[in-house]
């Protein structure tokens, strides 16, 4: 009996949770239009999006594995043409987010060999990017817009979905739900790299774990030198990681550990140079560092506990699944509570409707919630593929 319930709880939790992030969105940006309450909106998107699931249940085309593959395709050429066209519409100078021009402001100085994290943005606030985050960025400063790291992001992760050792529907599932999350959407407006970041290291976790499931450091340097890399992206990012590997490191071989090791440090240091080479005053540095940024929308105490329990989770996984379920949790945890702690002290409205809470940190739950949704909600779609 007990657990059957844990059972259906595992399996309702990630559609609850993503309704939730969404439905926040929904109701922060609807309320900005007089046409129609956002509760309204709400409750729309909510019902439309259990009507699609349902639809995808009962027709019978959606039974044929070839037609499948067919509304995947069709379906990623949409979006794909879509985040082109809303980077090419959108005035970036226009938006009151500050993340595109964050990147911009990093990768100019960098270039320029001056220290960036003492520069201003559009919005008068200086960068939180980590120099691998800058790297990403650098082909789409180029080409003039580094909104197209989005683009490039939905071109990656919807091509490696596609390819997966997955079902033909678990593939249109989480197609499907990336298109229809408001969160998704507002990072490709206002041209973030948040989920960007987080898309990207779901597809390298994905990927590692179908190529080396059986030894995970099998290829122990290159796994060092892209760990490394991601490292250097956001914090956030060690929080799967750790889950994914720290079981499997303390089983590792010792000439695993220090080619490992080895791939680590040398991928930080390299990415990193650029930033050592311009480093000012320690007063400088100490004051304007992008750990200050990353580190204050949630309490200390809480982003320990965050980096403590995924050791504690980290187990030998032969796939990627138990990875990206129990990075939900955990991210859930840390950014769940602290929301609640923001409505306590400042009040639902404030974090809802104003500026107390970035809701934009919730939307780095998605990319993990997207998998998860696939395999926990495709066998409740009751769908035989065929052919």
């Amino acid at each position: 009996m007990l657990k059957a319930m844990i059972e259906q709880l595992k399996r309702n939790f990630p559609l609850a949770l993503y309704l939730f992030i969404n439905s926040l969105f929904l109701l922060r940006y609807a309320s900005r239009q007089n046409y129609i309450s956002e509760f309204v909106v709400v409750f729309v998107y909510i019902v439309s999006l259990f009507f699609i699931k349902f639809l995808m249940g009962k027709l019978s085309f959606f039974k044929k594995g070839i037609v499948i593959k067919k509304g995947y395709i069709v379906l990623s050429l949409v979006i794909f043409i879509a985040t082109i066209v809303i980077n090419i519409l959108v005035d970036p100078n226009s938006l009151k987010v500050d993340r595109w021009s964050a990147m911009e402001v990093t990768i100019e100085n960098i270039l320029n060999g001056i220290y960036p994290y003492n520069k201003l943005d559009h919005l008068g606030q200086t960068s939180s990017n980590l120099p691998g985050l800058s790297l990403l960025g650098f082909p789409f400063y180029f080409l003039g817009d580094v909104g197209y790291l989005q683009v490039f992001t939905f071109c990656v992760f919807s091509s490696w979905i596609f390819i997966s050792k997955r079902k033909e529907v678990e593939k249109l599932l989480i197609l499907i739900f990336l298109v229809l999350s408001p969160a998704y959407w507002w990072e490709v407006f206002v041209k973030s790299d948040l989920m960007s970041n987080l898309l990207l290291l779901v597809v390298f976790i994905d990927c590692w774990k179908e190529s080396f499931n059986k030894n995970t450091f099998e290829k122990s340097l290159l796994l060092g030198v892209v760990i490394g890399f991601f490292v250097m992206t956001r914090g956030v990012v060690l929080i799967p990681l750790t889950i994914m590997l720290f079981h499997e490191f303390v089983k590792a071989t010792f000439e695993q550990k220090i080619w490992f090791l080895l791939g680590v440090v040398s991928s930080v240091l390299v990415i990193s140079l650029p930033i050592i080479l311009s480093l000012e005053d320690f007063n400088t540095v100490i004051e304007n560092n992008p750990f200050n940024h990353q580190t204050k929308y949630a309490p200390k105490l809480l982003i320990i506990c965050s980096l403590v329990v995924p050791l504690l989770l980290s187990r030998k996984f032969s796939t990627s699944m138990p990875i990206f379920r129990l990075s939900t949790y955990v991210l859930t945890g840390l950014l769940l509570t602290t929301f609640m702690l923001n409505i306590f002290q400042e009040g639902v409205w404030k974090n809802i409707y104003g500026k107390a809470f970035d809701l934009s940190y919730l939307g780095m739950i998605i990319p993990f919630l997207l998998l998860s949704l696939s395999s926990l909600n495709s066998r409740s779609v009751s769908i035989q593929v065929e052919g």
